[in-house]
């Protein structure tokens, strides 16, 4: 247990949440034209709000922004498997269309990640499952 442990909790009591149920502000930790927006809550005073931004800008390198930012990630620790049974046949799901819209912008995202070497095409000729399209309040996938 090393010296940051120490400011941790052992355990979380019951009655608290560790998810944050107050209203946020965006806040700009990059510059005009490279923006690089976090959201904090609206409680923080003005000077708790300083330093926090003060903080998180001085340490913005540490953060990844997009999937470029990521080029050395460990397969070891991220890369996602498919855990199945091997007595249990896979099932191929029925094709769901999408809206065009969407089908659309699930296309732009999927050619980021390829091209940002994030993911690579599997082929699972006889087990697929339907992608699952979840937008972000900025709109996008």
């Amino acid at each position: 247990m090393g010296v940051e442990d120490s400011y941790l909790p052992k355990t979380i009591p019951s009655d608290t949440s560790t998810l944050l149920n107050e209203a946020t502000v965006d806040l700009n930790i990059g510059t005009s034209e490279d923006p690089r927006i976090i959201k904090v809550g609206q409680s923080l005073n003005p000077q708790e709000l300083g330093d926090f931004t003060a903080f998180l800008s001085n340490h913005r390198q540490a953060f990844s922004w997009s999937y470029e930012d990521m080029p050395g990630l460990d397969p070891d620790i991220v890369v996602h498997n498919i855990v199945t049974l091997p007595n249990i046949k896979p099932v191929k799901q029925k094709l769901r269309k999408m809206h065009p819209r969407v089908a659309l912008l699930v296309k732009e995202e999927l050619q980021r990640l390829l091209s940002a070497n994030f993911i690579q095409p599997i082929d699972y000729p006889q087990w697929v499952s339907n992608v699952v399209p979840i937008t972000k309040a900025t709109g996008k996938i």
